[in-house]
């Protein structure tokens, strides 16, 4: 019997030992054997006849902060003030941090015949779990602290502010042109240079601040301790100096600079939430006013988000109320005065804030993506209206719609089959649609937008360049791009009734629009001298209020010429 409890013992993995009532040790199995042995300075692991809670206080002198934990839970079980005892815990053995579970149970009901103390080493269940814990807390590519944990510090910081006189700062940060060279120069290359973003902004902030990659291309950084707002602006000079030098890749160099928001709080009221809104807010704020500059969030800006807020808010709810309508701007032959087209152009009329300005929610919409759903509503009310004019009679099958496609709906992946399905409801061809597309859209992935225009060429659908001449490098992209229209900006034709340049421009593209076998349009004839003038210079179509401002369907044939 005695030789089975032996192999008994010997068969558990964790390392065991049987004490008797005073805590002096009986047995000991394999396992404890084993680790003495190979940790001999470690006094955990007293051999057979020692005194185990002796051990203990050696190990407590030793600077163990658990021993004296240990020692309690032994003398508890075997007084039989309790019937068991467990403890996880720590400690460094040859500069090495394991992790044990211990445990002490009674060998009889009564607590006074001894216990059974083991040690389960659970140190890789303990990695794994502080790996799995950083994992989600950091980004995996920088090693930064991510959104959760920022935010975690971000309202601890603020929760201090109570018991200090200092201010605390929020820094936004979003890298200028990021997308453009992550798309020409490979994904690959994109991680190198967030990684390297990473490494440059530990360079240059204090010890105490915090930085993380908020997400993409988007990072925030903690500051506390700040005496007044230049200190924040001081950090904030220094990371736009540390992106605006070149990022070394293996075959070429990236140039990037940062725009940067900054929001400062002095509450612990504040909510962190609301903070890092706030710099987000203010680094929109130093795109919009040139980008590589930072921008201190203010009281003004602060009214402008809640009015932002609130738009966006109410454009999440504007197609199921039906708060959208068409209009419809003539697009005309100057030279016969013939109406050709028409181009559709979304106008929202919300009852809590009245008439909103296209200019002021399309840019929104477009940043949250609510201009997908938006724009295929618009699409198929135009075609609607279309089929519904030529049914009447007021348009021949040479009349055309034009309708806008923003960037966001230039990437849809099923553009293509959501316009043919578009224009079989409405019983159109793909000849009936130009699509107009502005060079910023074209710009935002050069090779995939190229291809979402050959696709819809190719059952018809006409393409018309918009805004030409307000871009970059457009000479090269009208060679590029599957058009058929180039349509002159309106601020180069409002400038016609001016001697000199203007006139010169507009004529050139004209000529150049021609030699590409394009049609050229021009946007923005407001008076008398300036259709006279497109005239002349041999525009194929025109648009502006100097032939009809746009107006509903209704009333868009009224006073027309006929066709």
């Amino acid at each position: 019997m005695e030789g089975m409890s032996r192999a008994l013992l010997d068969a558990l993995p964790a390392h065991t030992a049987v004490l008797d009532h005073t805590g002096g040790v009986l047995a000991v199995n394999r396992a404890w054997v084993r680790f003495a042995d190979e940790h001999p300075d470690d006094p955990w692991r007293p051999p057979v006849g020692a005194d185990y809670l002796a051990a203990c206080e050696e190990a407590a002198r030793a600077g163990s902060v658990q021993a004296p934990l240990v020692a309690d839970g032994v003398r508890a079980v075997l007084t039989g003030r309790t019937r068991a005892f467990h403890l996880d815990f720590a400690e460094t053995i040859a500069d090495d941090e394991l992790w044990f579970s211990f445990r002490v149970s009674p060998l009889d009901t009564d607590g006074n015949g001894g216990a059974l103390v083991s040690y389960t080493d659970i140190t890789s269940r303990k990695r794994a779990e502080t790996q799995l814990a950083h994992q989600a807390l950091h980004d995996p590519l920088t090693g930064l602290p991510n959104r959760t944990l920022f935010l975690d510090r971000l309202s601890l910081s603020l929760a201090r502010l109570d018991r200090r006189s200092t201010t605390v700062a929020v820094l936004f940060l979003d890298l200028d042109r990021f997308k453009i060279v992550n798309d020409s120069m490979g994904h690959e290359v994109g991680d190198q240079l967030i990684t390297a973003m990473a490494g440059r902004l530990r360079g240059v902030l204090r010890p105490g601040d915090t930085a993380a990659r908020f997400g993409g291309d988007e990072f925030t950084v903690l500051c506390e301790e700040i005496a007044e707002p230049q200190d924040a602006i001081a950090i904030a000079d220094r990371i736009i100096a540390a992106v605006a030098k070149p990022f070394q890749m293996e075959d070429a160099e990236a140039y990037l600079s940062s725009s940067v928001g900054i929001a400062l709080a002095t509450s612990s009221a504040d909510q962190p939430e609301a903070l890092v809104r706030d710099a987000d807010a203010a680094m929109y704020q130093a795109k919009q006013r040139g980008k590589a500059r930072w921008v201190l969030f203010d009281d003004e800006m602060r009214a402008g988000a809640v009015a932002r807020l609130e738009i966006e808010n109410a454009l999440h709810r504007a197609l199921e109320r039906n708060e959208f309508t068409v209009h419809y701007q003539r697009i005309v032959e100057p030279l016969s005065g013939r109406v050709v087209g028409a181009e559709a152009l979304a106008r929202w009329q919300n009852e809590s804030l009245g008439s909103m300005a296209p200019d002021v929610w399309l840019p929104l919409a477009e940043e949250i993506g609510l201009i997908v759903p938006i724009g295929a509503w618009v699409l198929a009310e135009a075609c609607r209206q279309l089929a519904t004019w030529r049914a009447e009679g007021v348009a021949d099958d040479s009349f055309y719609m034009a309708v806008n496609l923003s960037a966001r709906q230039l990437a849809q992946p099923d553009l293509d089959g959501m316009v043919r399905r578009t224009l079989d409801a409405a019983r159109l061809s793909g000849r009936d649609l130009c699509l107009e597309v502005t060079e910023g859209a074209l710009l935002v992935d050069v090779e995939h937008a190229g291809g979402r225009l050959q696709e819809l060429r190719d059952f018809g659908v006409r393409v018309a360049l918009d805004d030409f001449g307000t871009g970059y490098s457009s000479l090269a992209h009208l060679r590029h791009f599957p058009i058929d229209f180039l349509k002159i900006d309106h601020t180069f034709v409002h400038d016609l009734d001016r001697e000199g340049a203007p006139a010169a421009v507009v004529s050139a593209v004209v000529e150049l629009a021609h030699a590409l076998g394009l049609r050229a349009v021009a946007e923005g004839v407001e008076t008398d001298l300036q259709r006279k003038l497109v005239e002349a210079m041999g525009c194929d179509a025109a648009q502006g209020s100097a032939y009809g401002s746009p107006t509903p369907a209704e009333s868009f044939w009224s006073g027309n010429p006929a066709l």
